[in-house]
């Protein structure tokens, strides 16, 4: 099979690039569990994801680099039975994501603190960009990456104060390894304090073979009404998506939060909207940080941020767009892509990785 990418008004420099194809194109070419080669001209060879569904497969590959305006011919040559670059690995308190047997980040599931997390996420030199201290006592609900609502039928699941609910991992399943992504699905119930059931979250998450001192996430996330209606209330502890910064990327230490329109730091951002924002800032010598891009897909998209100076970056449509009402058996979904990196907003080219999630290549099949 023969494609044709389309870099579109945009340069792509390790783009992720996905597309749908049915299994019958590649008949011959490729077997499940398998790496399936893409061949480009020179002679470059890059491995492609391949996941199955009914009668579709989801082709996915990096590409290193097509400047814009560029059309890149490629013809799909084989596949190898080689180990996966991107795994996987069950720990004691969660799931380590693996990029060739170093760990990128890892999933918290236990039950020792109120809700699951992601993270670390660190720089190519180690540095911590985001938070994890479960000693702390400022805003000690913040952790990495989390995904939660301060109002949830009444019930606070972001912060963890008297009375607070629940967040429970009840199954990890859809693993994925290859040597392009690796990912997995959480499958999570909401509770009140005493365990009474509010909700459930289904969240996947795809974690793409970057660079060192890169990470890069898709996640898509989506609540549940399974046992009666939910009212999901316009306060400001509400994501669905929330990222901690390490101290020392503060604002009110070394950092600097920047959004897609040019504002800078909580006066300009808070409560405003934009469809992406980055914070970056210096420790241990290094300058690193972290970008939440938002989904064109997503309700009232560009989204409102509640942003702060002391290091919280959050998504969140419901202080400013008011209360979401779910009929039982409804679900409201969100995708957001995390961009964590090396060097300022302006030397990581954050908007041009965002345009890579906003306006992707287009693939012509042929």
């Amino acid at each position: 099979m023969k494609i044709r990418i389309e870099a579109g008004n945009h340069d792509r420099i390790n783009c992720p690039v996905s597309f749908t194809a049915s299994a019958d194109s590649l008949s011959g070419l490729w077997a499940p569990e398998q790496t399936l080669y893409l061949a480009l001209p020179g002679g470059k060879v890059l491995p492609c994801a391949v996941k199955a569904a009914e009668d579709s497969v989801e082709i996915c590959f990096i590409l290193p680099w097509l400047g814009k305006g560029e059309t890149l011919e490629a013809e799909f040559c084989g596949y190898s039975q080689n180990g996966k670059t991107m795994s996987l690995e069950d720990t004691e308190k969660g799931i380590s994501v693996q990029r060739e047997g170093d760990e990128l980040t890892r999933y918290y599931t236990a039950t020792d603190i109120a809700k699951p997390h992601l993270g670390h996420f660190k720089d190519a030199f180690g540095t911590e960009i985001t938070r994890i201290d479960n000693q702390t006592r400022e805003h000690p609900h913040h952790r990495a990456l989390w995904i939660s609502h301060g109002d949830v039928n009444g019930v606070d699941t972001w912060n963890e104060l008297p009375e607070h609910g629940y967040i429970r991992v009840q199954e990890i399943c859809d693993r994925f390894e290859s040597d392009v992504w690796t990912g997995f699905t959480a499958k999570n119930l909401w509770t009140d304090h005493y365990g009474k059931p509010l909700c459930t979250e289904t969240t996947s998450f795809k974690f793409y073979n970057m660079p060192s001192g890169v990470t890069l996430i898709d996640l898509d996330i989506s609540l549940t009404a399974e046992f009666g209606p939910v009212t999901l209330g316009p306060t400001k502890e509400a994501g669905p998506l929330a990222i901690r910064m390490a101290d020392d990327l503060r604002v009110t230490v070394t950092g600097t939060m920047e959004a897609a329109q040019g504002a800078i730091n909580e006066k300009e951002i808070w409560m405003k909207r934009a469809p992406w924002v980055d914070y970056s800032g210096t420790k241990d010598g290094h300058t690193c940080g972290v970008a939440i891009f938002d989904n064109a897909e997503n309700e009232l998209f560009p989204t409102y941020w509640h942003a702060r100076d002391y290091g919280l970056m959050a998504v969140n449509n419901f202080y400013v767009g008011g209360s979401r009402e779910l009929a039982e058996g409804e679900s409201k979904n969100w995708k957001f892509r995390v961009y964590a990196h090396g060097g300022t907003t302006a030397q990581a080219d954050v908007r041009g990785r965002y345009l890579d999630y906003y306006a992707s290549p287009k693939v012509i099949t042929e």
